[in-house]
């Protein structure tokens, strides 16, 4: 049997984690995305388990980069910066949203909405994701599913957050999942995060920046099940505190293969597409390769 999780201490961690983000949403955009650069900066320089991730990532997917050492360290500095925006835009939905202040390539995906076609967002740990779910929410209406982190009080503050522009929210189920698709049949835009490491049962290997990568299934599925339109989408990060940039880009149309491999390889290549737009606002510390394929060594 595995370790029981002490509830006292969740609720501890819960309760800690959700001070310390509160603490960072009364910040002034300005003063968090200044403080975040400098704290993105000392763990940058930090021998800590965020730099070797990122370091091996890079290694493995962009191995002919110019300079890798830079683009690890300015990953970092992202990575911080996206944490702390998060805070402040959990409680001050509203100010991520005027932080906006261009739109490239979203005409598409308009047209699409207004021809009440179902859509899908597949959006990347790329730029601020949270930003990019706001804007969706107000212009389109969001359909999205939300896994519990384990504790109830960040879930608490993440939801409000998340649902402040009328988002309607599904558990990740098979109930969640079949209500996701009643709503995506009837012309609804939903947004999943298509490069997580999906469990056990949800999942494929395929080829993710040439390196063999767990890849979750669910939105190749939706995609051929609804018949939905797909395109990429993020929140690009723009310099200093002028705000961000949202991002539209056409998936590539082989995600609707009915071969789904061949749609995994698409999504992936779409993915890698997307991030090679920016690729220090990747999230490169997250281990995307701790799943391996038989006889496969794990790179961290």
């Amino acid at each position: 049997m595995g370790r029981k999780t002490n509830p006292r201490i969740q609720r501890l961690k819960g309760r800690s984690a959700v001070f310390a983000l509160r603490l960072l949403g009364l910040l002034p955009f300005g003063l968090n995305r200044a403080l975040a650069t400098l704290i993105g900066a000392l763990l940058a320089r930090w021998p800590g388990e965020a730099l070797k991730i990122t370091r091996i990532n890079l290694a493995l997917c962009l191995p002919d980069h110019a300079d890798r050492e830079r683009l690890a360290r300015a990953s970092l500095v992202e990575s911080v910066k996206n944490t702390f925006e998060i805070a402040l835009f959990w409680r001050r939905p509203e100010e991520g949203l005027e932080r906006v202040v261009s739109e490239d390539g979203d005409a598409e995906l308009r047209q699409a909405v207004a021809n009440r076609e179902p859509v899908l967002i597949l959006a990347p740990h790329l730029g601020c994701w949270e930003v990019l779910n706001f804007w969706l929410a107000r212009e389109f209406g969001l359909h999205a599913m939300f896994a519990p982190s384990g504790l109830p009080e960040v879930d608490e503050l993440v939801k409000t957050g998340r649902e402040h522009f009328g988002s309607t929210m599904y558990p990740t189920t098979a109930r969640g999942v079949a209500g996701l698709v009643r709503a995506m049949r009837k012309g609804a835009l939903t947004a999943i995060l298509p490069d997580q490491v999906a469990d056990r049962r949800s999942g494929r290997f395929s080829p993710f920046f040439g390196q063999a990568a767990y890849t979750g299934t669910l939105s190749c599925k939706l995609a051929k099940q609804t018949n939905a339109r797909v395109f990429m989408a993020w929140a690009r990060r723009l310099p200093g505190s002028e705000g961000f940039e949202i991002r539209v880009r056409r998936a590539d149309p082989d995600v609707h293969d009915d071969d789904l491999d061949h749609a995994l390889k698409a999504m992936n290549r779409s993915i890698e597409a997307l991030i090679l737009e920016d690729p220090a606002q990747y999230l490169w510390s997250y281990k995307r390769f701790r799943r391996q394929p038989p006889g496969g060594t794990l790179p961290y």
